[in-house]
């Protein structure tokens, strides 16, 4: 999801990811405008969830995950509550105590002036579903709309959601504006404490819109309002969106590290990176997405989701280790691990012939250590 591409041979791996790629993922096609807000569904029919043991509060570092939804057809209430109570049981089993759901919308290329809710786009009743089991359950809530790039790489195989240029912006940001709205108010009405209005739209970042979109999104939504930026747009530059607190969708490239490079070297590889754009306590960022692939010649390029090399789980471990060493150390606001798939079972380990998830592998222990003695 915050892929700044390296050469064409990876934009082409990267184009056919798919599903497994936090920038690519299942097919989504254009639908109809946003959908309107239904009564919030009642949650007494599920079961309850387990309990945060420290829920969040202010000043508490969040640590989370993205829980990524792609809604499936023939989803049914009574599987969304099932696929709900399962992810955040296990999120509180690993000591998190807040989750961040991402879910896709749309648009049809490049330079088109509009969005939309996709195939792939849950309901806002499901959604609201899944952000009542984590409140009952006590996590702290973030709601994240991300835009899809399958339909821009149909038309640029080099397009990125950080490279839109559409024809008419200010039809853009109309469009974008009536898509946040039900979100906002589901979030508001679901206890969500934040919403991120966009995720690496780096090509838009600079357009004053964003004044006219953040003030409406406050007359909806009375939380915290954030932006999450692409690596390598944060350490090169000011990030104009007006929001409350920024995250880094954190990739960074380590070209230099072989496969046996040790947590120490990978850490200080990340503590290169972020002194571009300055030293010190970061208690206002967050990492919004940490992730790599557990395979051979990841740390040259953590964005790329299909590499071709030999699996190796030791090298998302460390990653995962140096990432939770470098926020701790960095004093930062909070750290998402990039993802949990939504429809995944935890108990029965990473699916068969992924070497994107972390469930089941060296590095979900390593999550649940760096939460569990996270300094709060």
């Amino acid at each position: 999801m915050r892929i700044r591409l390296y050469g064409l041979a990876l934009l082409v791996l990267l184009s056919t990811a798919a599903c497994v790629s936090p920038t690519a993922s299942t097919a989504t096609t254009p639908a109809s405008p946003s959908p309107s807000l239904p009564p919030s569904p009642s949650a007494s029919r599920a079961p309850a969830p387990a309990k945060v043991a420290r829920p969040w509060r202010s000043g508490d570092p969040q640590l989370g995950a993205q829980v990524l939804w792609y809604a499936y057809p023939g989803e049914t209430d009574a599987s969304v509550r099932t696929d709900a109570l399962r992810v955040v049981n296990h999120m509180v089993g690993t000591h998190m105590n807040a989750i961040s759901v991402t879910f896709p919308f749309t648009t049809t290329g490049p330079t088109a002036n509009r969005v939309a809710a996709s195939a792939g786009t849950p309901s806002v009743r499901h959604l609201g579903m899944l952000l009542d089991t984590a409140a009952a359950a006590g996590l702290r809530i973030t709601v994240r709309p991300l835009l899809d790039e399958k339909t821009l790489l149909a038309k640029d195989p080099l397009a990125w959601r950080g490279s839109l240029a559409p024809t008419d912006r200010a039809a853009w940001f109309r469009s974008y504006e009536a898509f946040l709205a039900p979100y906002l108010t589901l979030a508001a009405r679901h206890h969500a404490s934040t919403f991120v209005l966009g995720v690496e739209l780096t090509s838009l970042e600079d357009d004053p819109r964003w004044h006219s979109l953040t003030a409406a999104a406050r007359r909806s939504f009375p939380g915290e309002l954030s932006y999450d930026a692409n690596w390598d747009d944060y350490v090169s530059r000011h990030v104009p969106v007006p929001v409350d607190h920024l995250g880094v969708d954190a990739y960074f490239p380590l070209a230099g590290l072989g496969d046996d490079a040790s947590v120490a070297q990978i850490a200080a590889g990340w503590q290169r990176w972020l002194d571009r754009k300055g030293t010190g306590k970061l208690p206002r960022i967050v990492l919004s997405e940490v992730g790599i692939i557990a395979e051979d010649g990841a740390y040259r390029h953590p964005a790329a989701w299909t590499g071709g090399g030999k699996p190796n789980p030791t090298v998302q471990k460390r990653w995962f280790e140096a990432a939770c060493r470098v926020a701790r150390d960095r004093d930062m606001a909070g750290l998402y691990w990039w993802n949990l798939d939504f429809h995944a079972d935890p108990g029965a380990g990473t699916p068969p012939g992924s070497l994107t998830s972390f469930l089941g592998r060296p590095a979900e222990s390593v999550i649940t250590s760096c939460f569990r003695t996270w300094p709060r």
